[in-house]
């Protein structure tokens, strides 16, 4: 601990002057920086204490002429002990002002917004309010319906007639035997369903009525041959997949094509090729016994096959579904099986 020899320093008050520090205490005697001045008039003296023992004491000094004091660090303002010199004049710190305003805006800022909202609402409401005198619009009328957008949808492809005792389906380039007049070419719209991306769309074709209206709801059982390329949402890689996709055709169309309860068992399942391309048969049989004589139906049993002929890079597979009920000439399975070729 030191001392501070007494003299003249910065008023620690905040004023521009200069204050007489007497060694222990500030005192209020003051001078202007630059003026001569020595020490101020003493007050009357009490009587020396004995300093502690720990604190060695100062012959008194004669007041020098301002020097920086020794408690500060070097080039810095110095800070003198807080004197016991009366109440201290502190200068009031900025920042609860600045805190204060900062609020102060914020609040105004709330309080302007929600009367432009509520100025708005309530202007929205008073527009939106009836006039009292205008005419009730008329609720009685007739509206005509929505016209929607017409999509185009590509026309569908006429089925080709039989020539020379055979079916030629350019699209896929399959041809076959006809099974013969009791087997008819129906139009393309009333087998086909492009809105469904699992339905082939048939290409070639023909049917035979096994029985007429046999649900009581205009709904005929026919057996059907019928070509196409398969649908774009199979996934097809090549030959070697061909049994699989057989095999996924098959469970998808069992449901759509076969709807009343059955018993399923598969009769051949191998690889075959067609004018020298290499495919995949499938051939099964659909048993509706229990139905049948429950419902007095004119099958009972019903056989089928699935053909696929890979067509090469590039090129989606050509498909053969045949199916016909025991009620039909089911010869003519094998027929045009044994007659399918392939361009």
């Amino acid at each position: 601990m030191t001392t501070t020899p007494a003299g003249w320093y910065p008023d620690p008050y905040g004023s521009p002057l200069l204050r007489w520090w007497d060694g222990t205490q500030w005192t209020d005697a003051t001078h202007a920086h630059g003026q001569e001045a020595g020490a101020p008039p003493q007050a009357p003296q009490q009587a020396p204490q004995q300093a502690p023992q720990h604190v060695p004491q100062q012959a008194p000094q004669q007041a020098p002429q301002w020097t920086q004091p020794q408690w500060g660090p070097p080039n810095h303002t110095a800070q003198l002990p807080m004197p016991e010199f009366g109440a201290p004049r502190r200068t009031a710190p900025v920042w609860p002002w600045i805190v204060g305003g900062i609020a102060a805006v914020v609040v105004l800022a709330l309080v302007i917004g929600g009367a432009v909202i509520v100025l708005r609402d309530r202007a929205g409401v008073t527009v939106a309010r009836p006039d009292a005198t205008a005419t009730a619009p008329q609720l009685d009328q007739t509206v005509p319906p929505r016209q929607e957008p017409q999509q185009s949808a590509p026309p569908l492809p006429q089925l080709p007639q039989p020539s020379g005792g055979r079916i030629q389906d350019p699209a896929t380039g399959l041809s076959y035997a006809y099974p013969g007049d009791k087997w008819q070419v129906p139009e393309s719209k009333d087998v086909n369903n492009p809105a469904d991306p699992t339905s082939p769309l048939w290409t070639s074709g023909c049917q035979a009525t096994s029985q007429a209206n046999y649900d009581g709801r205009g709904n005929d059982w026919v057996g059907s041959v019928y070509t196409a390329e398969v649908p774009q949402i199979f996934p097809y890689s090549g030959a070697q997949g061909l049994g699989r996709l057989a095999q996924g055709l098959l469970l998808t169309y069992d449901q759509g094509w076969y709807g009343i309860q059955h018993d399923r068992k598969i009769l051949r399942n191998e690889a075959l090729t067609v004018s020298g391309k290499q495919g995949w048969v499938l051939e099964f049989e659909m048993d509706f016994t229990k139905v049948a004589e429950a419902n007095n139906l004119k099958w009972k049993k019903e056989k089928g096959a699935i053909i696929l002929v890979d067509r090469g890079q590039n090129a989606r597979p050509a498909m053969l579904y045949v199916s016909v009920p025991d009620n039909l000439d089911q010869s003519v399975i094998k027929r045009v099986e044994d007659s399918l070729q392939s361009q």
